[in-house]
Formats: structure tokens, C-alpha cells, sequence
């Protein structure tokens, strides 16, 4: 250990050999670059996978699904119910469209299976506007500082900058 700080003392920076050592790079930085593009393809990658996905979710407004019609109860889900499978209702199996929709009002989301429009009021409001939408449910973040909206009289430091 001694005699590396006797070496690092004596050392010139502005000389030669302090030149040369300052401009030399590891054996493996090449190989390091390469790990590095490699995670951020990896990443970009995974990312690029999700917004496919969405785009599909997008463009889905309606699916097909397969239900089970109960005779008793009058009802078609998309999965047999415990109550019906317990008393042994007599159930038919078929397919039928899944269409999604959003009120006008609330934007309360629903779906409806083997019907073309909802039979049922919004939950939220009560109105009867529905419209078709994606399968794909946005999701909304808080917004940054960078993007609200600041009107014009509340903006201090805009109006400080000008005095």
C-alpha cells in the first residue's frame, strides 16, 4: 500500500505517463456498453409489448364469450352460479357478444352479454346515455406540475419576472 501512494504522490497529471493513465479505459468497458444497450432493449422492448397490447385493447369493442343461460332465474353469465349449480337449475351453454359501454354522463363503464344495448339505467347518475367504448379501460395518473393548467391572474411567477 506504501509504495502505490509513494506513486500516486510522485506522479505528474500534466506529464506523459499522468496523461496515459488519465486516458485509459478498462479492457472491458466495450463489454460493459454492450450489457447496457442490451437492458435498455429489454426495456424498451417490454414496453413497446404493452402499448401493442393496449392498442388491441383499444380497438376491441365487443367479444365473444361463451354463457350459461339459467331457465329458473332467467339469467345469462358468463359463469355458472353456485346457486344454480347447487339446486340444479337447468342450464343451457351457448356463445354470445360481450359489448362494452360508457355513460354519457358519469362515464361509468359497463358491459352487457347477448344484448345490443344496456337494459339498465347507470348506476352513478341513472341516465339511460350509453355509448359503445373499448374494452380498454384508461387509467389516469395524477398529473404533473408541468401539466396543469395555470390561469393567467394566478400565475405569480410569470408577473414577478415582469415587474
Amino acid at each position: 500500500k506504501q509504495w502505490y501512494q509513494r506513486r500516486v504522490r510522485a506522479l505528474d497529471v500534466e506529464s506523459e505517463e499522468g496523461q496515459r493513465l488519465m486516458k485509459a479505459q478498462s479492457a472491458n468497458a466495450g463489454a460493459l456498453k454492450i450489457q447496457e444497450m442490451e437492458k435498455t432493449d429489454q426495456y424498451f422492448s417490454a414496453l413497446e409489448k404493452f402499448e401493442n397490447n393496449e392498442e388491441k385493447l383499444m380497438q376491441l369493442k365487443e367479444i365473444k364469450v361463451t354463457v350459461y343461460m339459467c331457465k329458473v332465474c332467467n339469467t345469462a353469465t358468463s359463469r355458472l352460479q353456485d346457486k344454480c349449480r347447487t339446486e340444479g337449475h337447468p342450464v343451457k351453454k351457448g356463445p354470445a357478444v360481450k359489448r362494452f359501454f360508457r355513460c354519457r354522463g358519469c362515464s361509468n363503464r359497463t358491459d352487457v352479454v347477448g344484448l345490443p344495448y344496456p337494459d339498465h339505467h347507470c348506476g352513478k347518475c341513472g341516465k339511460s346515455a350509453w355509448e359503445r367504448c373499448s374494452m380498454y379501460h384508461e387509467k389516469k395518473g395524477p398529473k404533473l406540475e408541468s401539466e396543469r393548467l395555470i390561469l393567467r391572474g394566478e400565475d405569480v411567477e410569470v408577473n414577478e419576472r415582469i415587474k
